[in-house]
């Protein structure tokens, strides 16, 4: 591969082959290749290992920060940070990712609730727990914790909210209690390590309502995904919204019932009093642009859920990464416990990703993961479960390139996690041009001042050619390349050389006039030479015969070897067949290293008692019936058995003797057996005519489905006259009546025009 005679610069060298390297040293030799495999202790002594030019695909490791403890002010979870990964095509290289759970992580906590009636027994424990809820998050979950607070109901527009005035001041006033005014979403405390702040927030809300069951939630935590800089998410924490709610959820698409038909653009519109301003406006989000937004600002909900719609977001759980589901009592006293769950599972699982929407062309990654406490790899995985503090999960790459990039794409991929605020970057560059390329030594003294020197070789001017540029076309008048071709359709030099002035230069172990001969194609023997010729042309003989060229051109065959040694008067393959290359290849009957075999009874001397009744035996072997013999077997008393006896038997023991045996005169042929003046012919059996059995069979089918097709129509035409008489019989059974409608007016009055005046 890497002595190809197509390779003419470095560039195609080093993309050819992996193990493909390229000599840049400028006084070698013009036949020797400068692209070959210098890994071989062969080729590598015919360059300098200072001009070798061999790039190796690698990975270093541009930054790699030690895992952190939780009292360094940098939170360090995966190394290295920043990965340089240097690609040849072809090539392959390995590196390991780590990741370290380290303790008490940083966490902001976002506590959202629905304000619906039929909440207001959990707002009273909510209020009821006030600052000790975040104290005790911080003694159950972690001490470094942050939390912000919101509220939702629903769109204030028919069929989802009453806009009755007063049931837009006050929607509860039906069962006469004091509610506040519907409103979408609002945020009404940032994420912060203020505690008391939080307590005042969730006291100063009071419950609201609406009049449709499913409430509108996604609204709300839409606008806590992507509204980052008003809710307050740390960029080093990991970012949990507690979702409590005991009714289902409007979902795009609900939006139409109130004339809504923009749908969400997943943008930030917390701006007026940080209430959702675009409420009336825009539809409700779909499941899929809420686990995006999700996804993108590493978001983990928790949704604390009553009983009733507990299987509802159970399902939901399933579409979107990194959530939680669990039970909330009827008044929301388990909140505590079940953030402590939540957030003991979500820190417990681990499910990192790459974007492969980044992966740069011709580029293969495979991966594989190696969990804590597991013996062996889990191949094309990712995901690891029961991370306990201080564990440590590690992820083998193996990254390949198969083409050298053909856009300007970017290089950049990133290994993260929607749980985590790290993540790894892969920065991808592709070895696919020589150093020395950039080096370019114009009008070069090497190259005749007719061309430039790049890595080594020299880039001819036009009209130059010639390894050092030294020829000219007009210095011969005819085309250089043409008197470098045996014809007008053959490779210059055969492409086993170069064409210098019109002249070939042959590689090595090429030579003749168009460097059409192999020196390696023929066997150290005496006088074998390819005297100009693409084969070798045999010359060495043997009692003056030459050998002949084997089915790799090399001359190893002789018809010498196809006599028989041990017999003198031996012919090659004994007359029988013909010698192909040292092995005989028989004619049909004979057989055998030689052919000296016969293996037909044809082939056995017929004595003359024998000879008499040949004609007459072969024939009835023969024959279909015996009278087609009458002629051959005039005169001829002849009998057929199934096998001719084995006479030999009657030696020594009579008693085993064969009866057709046991007259004195037998004389055993070919063919037959003549025992006395009676031959017994074998009566072979003659093989049956296929016809026989075939046209039965056709015949059969032919017949089975006439009869079949017959069936059907009959059965049809049975059918459709007694459908036809069923029809008749209704018709006949059919009374219509006339009648007059005893309300029908004729279409017609009269009027006239007070004004007139007749004449």
């Amino acid at each position: 591969l890497c002595e190809d005679n197509t390779i003419t610069s470095c560039d195609q060298c080093i993309q050819k082959h992996p193990q493909c390297a390229w000599c840049s040293k400028s006084n070698v030799n013009s036949n020797i290749k400068r692209c070959r495999n210098f890994c071989s202790r062969k080729t590598s002594a015919l360059c300098d290992q200072a001009f070798v030019e061999m790039p190796r695909s690698n990975a270093n490791f541009a930054q790699n920060q030690q895992f952190s403890t939780r009292e360094e002010a940098v939170v360090v979870q995966l190394r290295p940070q920043v990965i340089d990964i240097n690609l040849r095509k072809g090539d392959t290289v390995k590196f390991n990712v780590s990741f370290r759970k380290v303790k008490d992580y940083p966490v902001d906590l976002y506590y959202v609730m629905d304000l619906s009636n039929s909440m207001k027994d959990d707002l009273a424990e909510l209020q009821k727990l006030g600052e000790s809820l975040a104290t005790q998050i911080r003694q159950n979950v972690t001490s470094d914790i942050n939390m912000g607070f919101g509220t939702f109901v629903d769109k204030v527009m028919m069929p989802f909210t009453s806009t009755v005035p007063d049931q837009l001041i006050n929607p509860c006033a039906k069962s006469k209690e004091a509610c506040a005014p519907p409103f979408g979403f609002r945020h009404q405390q940032s994420i912060s390590g203020d505690l008391t702040a939080f307590k005042q927030s969730v006291q100063n809300t009071n419950i609201s309502g609406n009049i449709d069951s499913p409430e509108g939630g996604f609204d709300a935590l839409m606008q806590i995904a992507v509204c980052g800089g008003q809710i307050g998410w740390r960029g080093d924490a990991s970012h949990l919204v507690v979702f409590t709610t005991d009714a289902s959820f409007h979902t795009a698409l609900d939006g139409k019932l109130a004339a809504i038909l923009d749908a969400n653009d997943m943008k930030c519109h917390l701006k007026r009093a940080l209430v959702y301003d675009k409420s009336k406006e825009l539809d409700y989000p779909s499941i899929g642009q809420l686990r995006a937004a999700f996804v993108a600002n590493k978001i983990q909900p928790i949704f604390a859920v009553t009983k009733e719609v507990r299987s509802l977001y159970d399902g939901l759980k399933e579409l979107i990464p990194n959530s939680f589901v669990d039970e909330l009592a009827s008044d929301s006293n388990n909140i505590i416990s079940i953030i402590k769950t939540a957030y003991n599972k979500l820190r417990e699982k681990l499910q990192m990703s790459l974007d492969d929407d980044n992966k740069p062309e011709g580029v293969g990654i495979s991966y594989r993961t190696l969990c804590p406490n597991a013996t062996t790899w889990s191949d094309n995985s990712l995901s690891c479960n029961q991370i306990q503090l201080g564990s440590e999960v590690t992820y083998e790459f193996t990254v390949t390139a198969t083409a050298c990039p053909t856009t300007s794409a970017s290089n950049t991929m990133l290994f993260t996690s929607s749980s985590l605020q790290e993540s790894v970057t892969f920065r991808f560059n592709f070895l696919c041009n020589c150093n020395c390329s950039s080096m370019v030594e114009q009008k070069s003294i090497d190259c005749s001042s007719n061309g430039s020197m790049v890595c080594g070789a020299c880039l001819c001017d036009q009209g130059h050619e010639g390894s050092r540029c030294q020829c000219t076309q007009n210095t011969i008048g005819l085309s250089l390349s043409a008197q470098c071709k045996r014809s007008d359709s053959a490779d210059i030099c055969e492409r086993n050389g170069e064409c210098l002035c019109g002249i070939c230069d042959c590689h090595e172990n090429f030579h003749g006039k168009y460097c059409q001969c192999s020196n390696t194609g023929c066997p150290v023997t005496d006088g074998n030479n390819c005297y100009n010729q693409p084969k070798c042309n045999c010359t060495a003989k043997i009692n003056n015969i030459p050998y002949t060229l084997d089915n790799v051109g090399s001359c190893t065959c002789h018809e010498s070897n196809c006599i028989d040694p041990s017999n003198p008067n031996a012919t090659v393959c004994s007359s029988h067949g013909n010698c192909s290359c040292s092995i005989c290849e028989c004619d049909p009957k004979y057989d055998g290293k030689y052919c000296q075999d016969c293996n037909s009874p044809l082939c056995k001397t017929v004595t003359a008692e024998c000879s008499s009744h040949e004609a007459c035996a072969i024939c009835v072997n023969s024959a279909v019936q015996n009278r087609e013999c009458q002629v051959p077997c005039k005169d001829v008393t002849f009998q057929t058995v199934k096998t001719i006896p084995d006479c030999s038997l009657c030696t020594g023991n009579t008693e085993a003797c064969p009866s057709a045996c046991s007259e004195q005169c037998v004389v055993t042929c070919a063919l037959y057996l003549i025992h006395k003046h009676k031959l017994l012919v074998p009566n072979c059996p003659k093989p049956i005519d296929p016809v026989i059995i075939v046209l039965p069979i056709v015949a059969g089918i032919v017949v089975l489905g006439m009869i079949a097709l017959i069936a059907w129509k009959v059965y049809q035409t049975w059918r459709d006259k007694r459908e036809w008489q069923v029809f008749e019989n209704e018709m006949k059974k059919s009374k219509w009546t006339k009648g007059q409608n005893p309300i029908f007016e004729e279409a017609s009055t009269r009027f006239e025009n007070p004004t007139f005046h007749g004449t």
